[in-house]
């Protein structure tokens, strides 16, 4: 019996066969994946065309970790203070919430009061002493919600539109889709004060290509690790080092063809040596005047740390760094206020109020706010049902957010909750209609920014298409 061969010699078999005819067709899906991968890696330092004319060209987000109460900060509820002491009513139905019996709690009146602040009237409570001379600038949102009651599950939704861990964050799709406009700095940072809940991947770039990634700046010790030459090298002798070690991950790369990650990493060390002169100039505080750190509140104990971050958030956007992610509130139970409540919003708010305020009113001063989208929130509010004597559960039934300049209309309220702050009611805004206007603000269509992944054309606002862009808010 003759068994017949191929034109190589090997056995032509079924097995070849399948084996041969696979290969071809996967070489074409590869083909495919490698140019969407080289489309997706390619604009880390460049600026690319969006899909409409932009109103903001970088974003600043201030996170506040553990949940702020919207009750304590910018939604008054007076009806509390009538019912207090008596249980919700039963026209709330079950609601789940995670650490009370929501039959049992009793309503909670805030211990602040409200005013109105600025031309708009726009209302503020007075646990921030600076914030109401920008209240003009403010547009607040008091209609937010979602359906995660847990911090980690709850930080993943209000930063990638869902509860699972491991996707990209708004500020990996922003650099995604818009590129940097820094040749020498990263066009994604990030700065914390303390560890978050929700782990690194919170902020991450998930399954966009690794060049997307944040890079975290530090608030004590080196601002960036790694970045400074050892001593021993000579300048010349280091670039001599990169050329040689970048010529052999190129001829690396080249075997590998769609390997994110190591072009991640090609790109990572060009910008690294690059930032060797620039990163460390762009945090440098000692070039700013004590009238500048003054309004930042660095000359105070209690507000140097926030002011210091809201400071190099300027000089960043400043220096073209596309998105700025700001936490306060890391470690300690930041505004995770399950007891004491009032004081330790007090305490917060003394920490946040006048950077933030210094922020605002600096980006105005120099022509910056207007092309800056500046961001406050946390992953969800607080209950006006009290945990134990003195506490807030979570909520994320409704709470509040605000956004400032890059195109948005300040002093002006949008959506609200119920006459006891539990539930968003009229106008209510979904993380995703968040994010979908954040997009919008920076030039990008949320449902036509999107990166294939696991056999779908993946985005920020997910593939159901219910999203929505608040015009209601935009000037």
């Amino acid at each position: 019996m003759t068994i017949p061969h191929n034109d190589d010699g090997q056995i032509f078999c079924r097995r070849n066969f399948l084996t041969k005819a696979g290969m071809g067709i996967g070489s074409l899906a590869f083909m495919d994946l490698a140019r969407r991968e080289a489309d997706g890696a390619s604009n880390q330092n460049t600026s690319v065309i969006p899909h409409h004319p932009a109103r903001a060209r970088a974003v600043i987000s201030l996170f506040m970790h553990g949940g702020p109460s919207h009750l304590e900060t910018f939604d008054p509820k007076p009806l509390l203070k009538k019912y207090a002491g008596q249980p919700l009513p039963q026209s709330f139905g079950g609601v789940n919430l995670e650490f009370t019996d929501s039959r049992s709690a009793k309503l909670l009146p805030s211990a602040r009061s409200f005013r109105k602040c600025g031309e708009s009237g726009l209302e503020m409570s007075d646990i921030f002493e600076h914030m109401p001379r920008v209240a003009d600038e403010l547009a607040v949102i008091r209609s937010c919600h979602h359906t995660e009651f847990n911090h980690a599950p709850a930080l993943y939704m209000t930063h990638s539109g869902t509860r699972q861990m491991g996707r990209p964050s708004l500020g990996a799709w922003s650099l995604y889709g818009l590129g940097s406009t820094s040749e020498n700095l990263p066009g994604y940072v990030v700065m914390r004060d303390g560890p978050l809940k929700g782990g690194p991947s919170t902020y991450g770039s998930g399954f966009l290509p690794a060049i997307h990634s944040a890079t975290e700046i530090r608030m004590t010790g080196a601002p960036i690790l790694y970045l400074q030459r050892p001593e021993t090298h000579r300048p010349g002798d280091q670039r001599r080092i990169m050329d040689f070690s970048q010529q052999l991950n190129r001829r690396f790369l080249e075997s590998q063809n769609s390997d994110s990650n190591l072009s991640a990493r090609i790109s990572a060390y060009e910008l690294a040596y690059r930032m060797q002169s620039a990163a460390p100039e762009a945090v440098d505080l000692s070039r700013e005047t004590e009238t500048v750190k003054t309004l930042y509140g660095l000359n105070s104990e209690v507000t140097r740390s926030f002011g210091t971050q809201c400071l190099n958030a300027r000089r960043l956007v400043e220096r073209g760094v596309r998105f700025v992610q700001i936490y306060h509130g890391g470690g300690g139970g930041g505004w995770d206020t399950h007891g004491s409540n009032d004081s330790r919003h007090i305490q917060n708010a003394r920490e946040i109020d006048k950077p933030i305020a210094g922020l605002i009113t600096d980006l105005k001063a120099r022509g910056l706010l207007d092309s800056t989208l500046v961001i406050w929130g946390g992953e969800f509010g607080r209950t006006p049902t009290s945990e134990g004597s003195d506490g807030r559960d979570h909520n994320p039934y409704g709470y509040s957010v605000w956004m400032a300049g890059g195109g948005v209309r300040g002093g002006k309220v949008y959506g609200s909750t119920d006459e006891f702050g539990f539930k968003a009611i009229e106008n209510p805004v979904q993380v995703r209609d968040l994010h979908a206007t954040i997009l919008h603000l920076l030039g990008l269509k949320h449902d036509e920014l999107t990166f294939y992944f696991q056999g779908l054309q993946q985005r920020l606002t997910q593939v159901d298409g219910q999203s929505r862009v608040l015009t209601e808010i935009l000037a």
